[in-house]
This record gives C-alpha cells, sequence and structure tokens, in this order.
C-alpha cells in the first residue's frame, strides 16, 4: 500500500481514521500531493485542515453525502468535485464503495498562481467551498489521471505540470473574485528558443519540473506551458524526456558504457526506470541497444 502524503496530514488522517486506503500517492515539488483514494463506508469530519484539497470522484460516490446537522444535504455521484478550502469544516457520511482523487495544495501555491498569472494582489481571492459539483473539465482531468500509469518514468514531471494547470483552474473557476483564464498567444523567438534547448541540455542531470523552467524566462508555468508547446510542438515534460532518452542513446554507443551511469548522466532515477522508459521510446533494451550489433 502506498504511503499517505507528508504535507496534507489533516485530510489524510481523517480518511485513514474512516477506514479508506490511500491506493497510490505521487509526492510533487514544494509539498503537493497528488493521492487515489478507495474508502467503503464509515464517518467522517475535515476539520479545518491547514492546506487546501481538490476532490474528483472517479467510481461510484451515489451512496456518500455531506451532514449538516445529521441530515444528508447533497449526494455524489462519479465526476463530482469537491473543494475544501483550509480551515474548512464538513461532515461526511460513506455508505457504499467509492474512488476519488485528491489534489492537495497550499496558500502559497495558489498566491504564486495568482500574483504570476493575473498579476494580481492574492488577498484578492477567497477559494469557496464547493460540495459534490458538476465539473466537467475536472471530472476529465480525474479519469485521465486514474488512466495513467502513475509509476512510469516521466509521470511526476508530468503531474507537476498538471498540478500547475489545477490550482489555475481553481482559482479561476472556484475562487469568489473574478479571474478568467488568461489568453496565451504567439511563440517563443528564435533566439529563446535556442537558449531553452541550451539549458535543458546542460541540466538534463537534475530534477526539471515546470516552475523552474517557468524561471528561467520569468514567465509563470501556465504561460511557459503554452508557450513552450507552440513553439516545440510537445510539453515541456515530453521534451525534457525525449531529451534524455536521445542522450542516453548516443552514450549507449560506445560499448563501455555503464548503463547505471547512463542512466544518472540522463537524469533518471534508478537502472529500472530508465530501462522502462528507453525499451518504450526505441523497442529495445538499453543492454541490448548497446550489444555487439551497436
Amino acid at each position: 500500500m502506498a504511503t499517505a502524503p507528508q504535507q496534507p496530514r489533516d485530510i489524510v488522517t481523517a480518511l485513514t481514521s474512516a477506514g479508506a486506503a490511500p491506493r497510490r500517492v505521487v509526492e510533487l515539488t514544494d509539498g503537493r500531493a497528488l493521492a487515489y483514494w478507495h474508502n467503503d463506508h464509515g464517518q467522517t469530519r475535515y476539520e479545518r485542515p491547514r492546506h487546501h484539497s481538490l476532490s474528483i470522484y472517479t467510481q461510484a460516490g451515489e451512496q456518500t453525502s455531506r451532514q449538516v446537522n445529521g441530515q444528508a444535504v447533497s449526494h455524489g455521484f462519479p465526476g463530482a468535485v469537491c473543494l475544501f478550502p483550509a480551515g474548512s469544516q464538513s461532515q461526511w457520511s460513506i455508505g457504499g464503495p467509492f474512488e476519488f482523487l485528491h489534489f492537495y495544495f497550499t496558500d502559497q501555491d495558489l498566491h504564486h498562481c495568482i500574483e504570476a498569472t493575473w498579476d494580481r494582489d492574492p488577498a484578492t481571492l477567497r477559494l469557496e467551498e464547493q460540495y459534490q459539483v458538476e465539473d466537467g473539465i475536472l471530472a476529465q482531468a480525474g479519469q485521465l489521471l486514474t488512466m495513467s500509469d502513475w509509476d512510469s518514468p516521466h509521470q511526476p514531471q508530468a503531474m507537476d505540470h498538471l498540478a500547475h494547470w489545477l490550482i489555475l483552474q481553481v482559482a479561476s473557476r472556484y475562487g469568489a473574485a473574478s479571474l478568467s483564464e488568461p489568453d496565451v498567444s504567439g511563440t517563443f523567438s528564435r533566439t529563446r528558443q535556442s537558449a531553452l534547448v541550451r539549458q535543458i541540455d546542460e541540466a538534463l542531470t537534475q530534477p526539471l519540473d515546470l516552475a523552474t523552467m517557468a524561471g528561467w524566462v520569468n514567465l509563470s508555468p501556465y504561460h511557459f506551458a503554452r508557450l513552450f508547446r507552440a513553439s516545440f510542438g510537445m510539453a515541456p515534460y515530453q521534451y525534457v524526456q525525449e531529451q534524455r532518452l536521445l542522450r542516453a542513446r548516443r552514450l549507449l554507443q560506445h560499448p563501455a558504457a555503464k548503463i547505471t551511469a547512463v542512466a544518472l548522466e540522463c537524469g533518471f532515477g534508478d537502472h529500472s526506470q530508465f530501462s522502462r522508459a528507453f525499451r518504450k521510446r526505441f523497442g529495445v533494451s538499453p543492454s541490448r541497444f548497446r550489444g555487439p550489433s551497436h
């Protein structure tokens, strides 16, 4: 069983005490986390959590209800969305099995998003509680996450990218102040594209999250990701993964190259992670690629 994320201990403690089990967990940068939960039955109460939590029901949920003074005031359904702002209070009754995703983030994440994306004072926005509401866009994001391979080598970076998008969606759709989703058009200049290619190549041995790359050009992660895709034809995490694998292939053309050393030099955490990514991209394992025919 996956271990619970460290940062969002308030809601995690409430869920585990009620019998819920985290099936998968991914720790992201700066304390953000994604968790996939299963629960069968029980009662639980969220008592003024210190972090914000976005919940997306992925399977069932019709027998899960929010309780006020002992009475059900709303019921869940597949695709239902809940938003628990920091400091909120709610009580829940679970009468049957269901599965749901949680995304945990902090005030600091929200404030940075507002300042960088809209150039607004973060005090102008306050998140509003949402309980078992319809939101087709977020429901679809939840389904995509459940179908993803959380253990694949590039997945943490892809999820970090998604986390920035989720925060932007929450801020623009569920804040007390009106914030429309920003319009981003155009591409990076040729000079800027060349500089980014160089910077990424020099940093391939290091963890490269979206915020780090966006910081190189003083843009919000959202603006950077949109301009990067328009300029390079793929998301930043996809480009980074491709460059790591292409470098690995070049290095493995030397018969004396050690596979573990190549993996580390190309930014992969371990041998098995590297082997899975290499085989998926090139159709052959690193050891076989490095064989006599190469």
